[in-house]
């Protein structure tokens, strides 16, 4: 199987919502998941961060530029905490072949102080898990970083296997005032 179908395969698993904005590389995961497509990425991960507090845990799959536009609310809610896992897909296109420049999502983990995880095809599916797994423990969102090759490339099939886990929010009494 592709990296694509791999990756989509596991977050059917592992996830419960699936926002997305097509675009290279990654339409075609969101195709594969059926995401509800949104106005824009932030509003994909807006949504996603309400299902989170609601206990669902939801996936954002994006294009590399797209990271750039929820930029603002990715490091906003590391201050409050998740319920549920969030991952945000982020698409990469090292090569600048569907995007109008190459840009490095691993810097946004650094910005952000998010989880950051690059797999490669013989771990892209367990990836999936991890990723949600890193999210739930920091309670923050984690991003899921690929590429052209992994997803053109054949993925090792696995079993994954949704773990149950809980993130959790900041201290109420932590206000402006308060600290």
């Amino acid at each position: 199987m592709k990296g694509d179908a791999a990756i989509a395969s596991a977050l059917k698993t592992c996830a419960d919502t699936f926002y997305g904005i097509p675009g290279y590389p990654v339409t075609e995961i969101a195709r594969l998941l059926s995401a509800e497509l949104t106005i824009n990425e932030r509003v994909a991960l807006e949504y996603a961060i309400g299902d989170s507090l609601s206990g669902r845990r939801s996936a954002v799959i994006i294009k590399n530029v797209g990271l750039n536009a929820c930029a603002d609310t990715l490091v906003n809610v590391t201050t409050q905490g998740l319920r549920s896992g969030i991952v945000i897909v982020a698409g990469d296109d090292i090569s600048a072949r569907g995007s109008q420049n190459t840009q490095d999502s691993r810097y946004y983990g650094e910005l952000a102080q998010v989880p950051v995880l690059e797999p490669g095809p013989e771990t892209c599916m367990e990836a999936v898990e991890a990723a949600f797994e890193a999210s739930e423990e920091f309670s923050r969102v984690a991003i899921l970083r690929i590429t052209p090759p992994l997803l053109e490339m054949e993925a090792a099939a696995a079993n994954v296997t949704r773990q149950k886990g809980s993130g959790k929010l900041a201290d109420p009494n932590l206000t402006m005032h308060g600290r």
